[in-house]
């Protein structure tokens, strides 16, 4: 199999539903909103972790083991998904907004364990609502997943500016009780289709053996874990590196910030018609070669330009990746029994790069220095990649 992460499915297909058994607009509106939900509680911490660090007296290891306790448990949410996805996604929304609450009120006190019980929360509804997208969408799973990850990035760029404008008048630990109360929207929505979901059956794909899955999945799970790492490195210390370079305005932070989100959800709601022109081998080779310049510009930023330039293109490049590996995830094996385990891998990454980032930083006393994280983790992504091109083709396997 030549291309690794091939991309099943066209834009044009109709989904594989029946007419009486497709969903109702107000069933997929509330999975859309509770996605966009998800990116801003996603990233939020690493938007506040400037404000938090001055409140609660954090130093980068500090910051950086609070960003490892939630992505922590976004690995272990994903985790919870059973056949019954119905089951985990409610009860995904449900530990959101109980820890948010939580968290608004704790002063700093127990942070890391609720922002575990936050990430689990993260996790257990953006697997669950990933697996239930591709059971609907099986026929266009590639272009549907690309969609629905754009509305994650929607809420990642609204997040910068939504904490901005906040912390002129609320303190930033309010913002997850903001967050408790408007996840309880697609939490009812959800719940009202509670006979839908139960009768959602898994679309039969093509079959693989055992040893195939696993030589398959393999290679996928490592690269989906440097990929959300990376990602997460990036953008989780995007906001406190660049607040910390002598430009002319504290503002450069959040537009640096917003502009990597924007960069990676306009990228993501163009991979569909990108991919029409070219192969899937051939724009993840594009984007791995350019993420990795845009890092060593992420490193050498001195100037404003510099900075929000490197920031666009380090989302942009970003963007087709994860979608492209996460649809042949699901076309392999869509089995929650399975693929469980490489959202968990992923969500994984998001704990342990963020968290040697931080200790890089404080260990050497910058944090530019722990940016070299990142930055290697996408030379093994690359690496990686050019590796899983000379796999053998499906038929051989």
């Amino acid at each position: 199999m030549r291309e690794q992460f091939a991309y099943p499915g066209r834009v044009g297909m109709v989904p594989s539903l029946k007419n009486e058994e497709r969903p109702t607009a107000q069933f997929i509106a509330g999975l859309y909103f509770g996605f966009v939900l998800t990116g801003i509680g996603t990233t939020l911490l690493g938007c506040i972790l400037p404000a938090l660090s001055g409140i609660w007296n954090l130093n980068d290891s500090h910051s950086g083991f609070l960003i490892a306790a939630q992505f922590t448990g976004s690995s272990c949410g994903a985790l919870l998904a059973r056949s019954h996805l119905y089951t985990t996604l409610i009860r995904g929304y449900l530990l959101l907004v109980v820890s948010a609450v939580s968290i608004a009120f704790c002063h700093g006190y127990f942070a890391a364990p609720l922002l575990f019980c936050f990430g689990l929360g993260l996790g257990s509804a953006m697997t669950s609502t990933s697996m239930i997208i591709a059971r609907i969408y099986s026929a266009t799973r590639g272009a549907s997943l690309s969609l629905l990850n754009a509305f994650w990035g929607l809420g990642a760029v609204l997040c910068p500016p939504l904490v901005t404008g906040w912390e002129h008048f609320h303190s930033s630990t309010s913002l997850y009780l903001g967050m408790a109360v408007t996840a309880t929207l697609p939490l009812i929505l959800l719940g009202l289709h509670h006979t839908y979901l139960t009768q959602l059956r898994d679309d039969s794909g093509p079959s693989y053996s055992l040893r195939a899955r696993v030589s398959l999945l393999v290679p996928l799970g490592l690269f989906a874990f440097l990929y959300v790492g990376v990602e997460t490195s990036i953008s989780s210390w995007m906001m406190t590196y660049i607040h910390r370079l002598p430009l002319s305005s504290a503002m450069y932070a959040p537009i640096a910030t917003s502009f990597f989100w924007i960069a990676l959800l306009c990228g993501r709601a163009a991979a569909p018609a990108v991919l029409r022109k070219i192969s899937e081998s051939r724009l993840l080779t594009i984007s791995l070669s350019v993420l990795l310049v845009s890092n060593v510009m992420l490193l050498l930023s001195y100037t404003s330009v510099m900075s929000l330039t490197s920031a666009a293109l380090a989302g942009l490049m970003l963007a087709p990746i994860f979608p492209l590996c996460l649809s042949r995830v699901l076309a392999i094996t869509s089995r929650p029994s399975e693929s469980r385990w490489i959202f968990a891998i992923s969500g994984l990454g998001g704990a342990v790069l963020p968290w040697m980032t931080g200790q890089l930083a404080t260990a050497r006393g910058s944090l530019r220095t722990g940016l070299v994280v990142p930055l290697l983790a996408s030379c093994v992504m690359f690496f990686l990649h050019l590796r899983t091109n000379s796999l053998p083709e499906r038929g051989e396997i």
